[in-house]
């Protein structure tokens, strides 16, 4: 009988407070998040604030006013790590010198115009205060600046309106678009803001528009991988990057190849609908070409 009995340390037992840790790892373990793509549904109503987060970032840190922090934004796509990581890198200067933004000392903004100027543009003599200076110190009468203005936001460019002043690279200030572009035209300076508005998803690479049809008028943002699949509240599931809808794990160069290959097959396979008949006997298609009604499918059945 005692050969027959065994030690529980011949078994592999431990003692309870042994136990206890591998209780707490297996806690642990199964208590463990599982990684996802952090994502955040933009609608319109939150889309200015949204906007305006990342423009008090910028302001509070390089100390600029709203229109400039604007302008930095819009040339770094809306990252503002990057914006950060090129301040650290190449300094104040060159990061305001590659965005376009001039930014002039307190005094010479606010010095005084002379009673009468000549437009440069124009090259017409009128009073001051019928000419405007923006931030890089340039100065055109109001007509001159309107038009230009018109011009641009006409043309998609109202994000970035750049100075008139021949090699300038200033943007100009859009307190000073809007107001002289509403003073003519209320709609177009309309036009204006929401271009401003939208350029915090047409320019970020972070944010884009839910694909739904119809447009259910939200945008999705991400924090972590731009190569993922999102979820939109409308409840559209798609994939971020190529805007298709959810393919995992297939990559989105295969699955635009798919689709390709989809359409064509379905291109021929409504050419072949039309064009050809059914065998009865193989039931493969046939196509007839000309002569009579009496056709000779290769499997030997005639028919048509």
């Amino acid at each position: 009988m005692e050969d027959c009995m065994s030690s529980d340390d011949e078994y592999g037992y431990s003692d309870p407070e042994s136990l206890d840790g591998l209780e707490n790892e297996d806690s642990d373990f199964q208590s463990a998040p599982s990684k996802g793509p952090t994502t955040k549904v933009i609608t319109k109503e939150s889309l200015l604030a949204a906007q305006r987060e990342d423009l008090r970032r910028v302001m509070d840190l390089l100390s600029l006013r709203e229109h400039h922090a604007r302008t930095l934004l819009i040339h770094y796509r809306w990252d503002v790590e990057r914006l950060f990581a090129v301040l650290v890198e190449k300094g104040k200067p060159c990061l305001f010198a590659e965005a376009g933004v001039k930014v002039l000392e307190h005094q010479d903004l606010n010095s005084p115009l002379c009673s009468t100027i000549m437009c440069d543009i124009c090259m017409e003599d009128l009073p001051s205060d019928e000419a405007t200076r923006v931030d890089c110190g340039h100065c055109f009468c109001n007509n001159c600046w309107t038009e230009h203005f018109m011009v641009k936001i006409n043309e998609g460019q109202s994000r970035r309106i750049r100075c008139m002043a021949h090699k300038c690279n200033a943007i100009c200030d859009e307190a000073v678009v809007r107001n002289l572009v509403s003073k003519r035209h209320p709609d177009m300076a309309e036009k204006f803001d929401r271009f401003l508005l939208e350029s915090y998803i047409e320019d970020n690479k972070r944010v884009k528009w839910c694909p739904s049809a119809p447009h259910c008028g939200n945008a999705i943002r991400i924090e972590d991988d731009e190569f993922c699949e999102v979820e939109c509240s409308c409840g559209l599931q798609f994939c971020f990057s190529c805007l298709s809808e959810a393919h995992s794990p297939c990559s989105c160069l295969m699955w635009e190849l798919w689709a390709k290959k989809c359409r064509d097959e379905s291109e021929t396979v409504n050419w072949i609908t039309a064009h050809t008949k059914t065998c009865p006997k193989c039931h493969k298609p046939v196509e007839k070409n000309g002569g009579c009604n009496l056709v000779s499918c290769i499997c030997g059945q005639a028919f048509w």
